[in-house]
């Protein structure tokens, strides 16, 4: 979806900070073109006011940018205001991770679920554009809203028919003597460099477990691992299997942490979680992330040890 895009982020007090938001943009596979920066009060309309919108107009007309990534939470109002005004399609920073969700997914659940995400998003976007008396006129005939209803539904059902195959190989695993270890934390923060360092060779006796890859990626770039990768390690002599599960990132709202469930379902069956955190981040912002990490996995979680 997208190629070339302006980033715009707007606080209510101090400097704004691109970088993040210009990472998951670029992870998305879209080049970043320019961007816009605002201090001020939201604009209950817009996110931006009005002289920050009529800026990225202008640069969305200079630069050619099919698309303006907001860094923030739009509503469907907003979304379709700045769309209107600056003539690009707007998407604000959790349909960026949709997109990186997208292009990582691989197994049959994860590419279902992120069809779902991606839909529940669209929805109250496609419901604010529609015109409600022809919904309700029509609605025998179906609306592009009415088929993004039927087609959730028939992903939910879809999903829920899926069988559970992760949780019979993690029993498998403990029937044959291994110990699960989940590694968990922010996106970036270490956790496949550690499982590199961690892992011992990659065969389970004469087989190959069906999670091992040929390496475990190591690259500076968010949800590299939207996939959860296992490998074998020994920890104080005793065999483990290690997994490496989706990183966190700031500000995801409860509907997509909850679209994505399943990629916690290695942390939640686990019998010991890692958390790994950088500490080479600010002492505030590190505490920060570490009782949100903590809040997320606590309630179904094992035992978490700190890394």
């Amino acid at each position: 979806m997208l190629q070339t895009a302006i980033i715009a982020k707007r606080v209510a007090e101090g400097d704004p900070d691109t970088e993040e938001i210009r990472k998951l943009t670029e992870a998305a596979g879209a080049g970043v073109v320019g961007e816009v920066t605002q201090t001020r009060s939201r604009d209950p309309g817009t996110e931006l006011g009005a002289g920050k919108v009529a800026k990225l107009t202008e640069m969305v007309e200079e630069t050619g940018a099919d698309t303006v990534v907001v860094d923030g939470e739009l509503t469907p109002r907003q979304t379709v205001n700045l769309e209107d005004e600056v003539g690009a399609t707007v998407v604000d920073r959790h349909r960026v991770v949709l997109e990186i969700f997208a292009d990582q997914a691989r197994s049959r659940r994860a590419q279902l679920q992120v069809e779902l995400a991606r839909l529940r998003y669209r929805l109250p976007r496609v419901r604010e554009r529609s015109d409600e008396g022809a919904m309700n006129r029509f609605t025998e005939t179906g609306t592009p809203y009415y088929d993004l209803l039927d087609r959730i539904d028939q992903l939910e059902r879809k999903l829920d028919d899926l069988p559970a195959v992760d949780e019979h190989h993690r029993e498998h695993r403990r029937e044959e003597g291994f110990e699960l270890v989940a590694l968990a934390g922010y996106t970036n923060a270490g956790k496949s460099t550690l499982l590199r360092r961690l892992s011992d060779d990659m065969q389970l006796g004469q087989q190959t477990h069906r999670d091992l890859d040929e390496t475990a990626a190591v690259e500076d770039r968010l949800f590299k691992t939207l996939e959860t990768t296992t490998r074998r390690a020994t920890l104080d002599g005793r065999s483990v299997l290690l997994t490496d599960t989706v990183g966190f990132l700031d500000d995801l709202p409860h509907w997509l942490v909850e679209s994505f469930r399943n990629t916690l379902t290695a942390v939640e069956s686990a019998d010991t979680v890692v958390l790994v955190a950088d500490i080479a981040q600010r002492a505030d912002e590190l505490r920060r992330k570490l009782e949100t990490a903590h809040e997320t996995l606590w309630p179904t979680s094992p035992p978490i040890r700190w890394c």
